[in-house]
């Protein structure tokens, strides 16, 4: 029998996500890479020659898209260890998704979101022999949200920049997380900031602040080094076992006052459960 651990690993072609399958793989988990760029994802699978590793395209910024993804998941692999939800969006420009949404809600919230939920049956534990593990990426950028407009999300008046509709999409990533209900399926969610991270996201980007971009290459660490912050964050038995918790550049942090708050935490789940349905 092949209890090979499997892990889905999104946005997994450059940056954190690559440094993460690797150090998967090396672990001797399979893998399973979720990209919109095939190109790029079979260069990444010739380099992980020595690792089982199954392609999967999906562009996030379609909910179709994520949906078929996750039934080609199940067909293939219908037991899942891991879901590292990597994939992300950070820009200055309003970019539109197929079914209307601003992008950094449809790909750094509602993406994982829907991805999770129909991913929930190869992620479900209900004997309680073992624990899987969903871990959103997440960013303490969203600590500098003073506010957060539910209906607004997926619509926002501006863009801004790393404080901007980026701020906000992560913290209703975080938001997100918060629920019981997948823990009576033995599955666990924490949501992860690495810490800063230099990747093709975060160079040259203009959402990004002059200052920032200037000190990034002193500042920001290599993704490699992050990368075992996730996996580590990723472990069940590390945190006290614990779910719907944030980690932050490797330590457990107070999750952010407004995604505790429960009649936002509310309108949260059910605006993301109703934009789920727009595919």
């Amino acid at each position: 029998m092949n209890d090979q651990k499997i892990a889905v690993v999104t946005g997994s072609t450059g940056g954190i996500g690559s440094a993460i399958a690797s150090q998967l793989a090396e672990a001797g988990w399979a893998l399973v890479l979720v990209n919109r760029n095939t190109g790029k994802a079979e260069a990444q699978r010739r380099s992980l020659a020595d690792a089982s590793v199954t392609l999967i395209e999906a562009d996030f910024m379609d909910v179709v898209q994520v949906k078929r993804a996750a039934a080609d998941i199940l067909a293939k692999h219908p037991r899942i260890d891991a879901l590292y939800n990597n994939s992300g969006v950070l820009t200055s420009q309003r970019v539109t998704s197929v079914q209307g949404h601003e992008a950094h809600y449809a790909v750094n919230a509602l993406a994982p979101y829907v991805l999770l939920q129909a991913l929930r049956a190869g992620l479900s534990r209900p004997d309680g022999a073992d624990r899987s593990m969903v871990v959103n990426t997440t960013s303490s950028v969203q600590t500098s949200v003073k506010t957060l407009d539910i209906e607004a999300l997926s619509d926002p008046a501006e863009i801004g920049g790393l404080s901007g509709a980026y701020a906000r999409s992560k913290l209703a990533l975080t938001g997100s997380a918060l629920g019981d209900a997948l823990k009576e399926d033995g599955i666990l969610l924490r949501s992860v900031d690495p810490g800063p991270v230099r990747t093709p996201m975060t160079r040259n980007n203009d959402a990004m602040p002059g200052f920032l971009r200037l000190l990034a290459p002193l500042l920001f660490k290599a993704p490699q080094k992050q990368a075992k912050k996730m996996i580590e964050a990723a472990k069940p038995e590390n945190h006290g076992g614990r779910t719907g918790i944030y980690i932050s550049d490797g330590k457990e942090k107070p999750l952010p006052k407004r995604s505790t708050d429960p009649a936002l935490q509310a309108a949260l789940m059910k605006k993301l459960a109703e934009d789920a349905e727009t595919g």
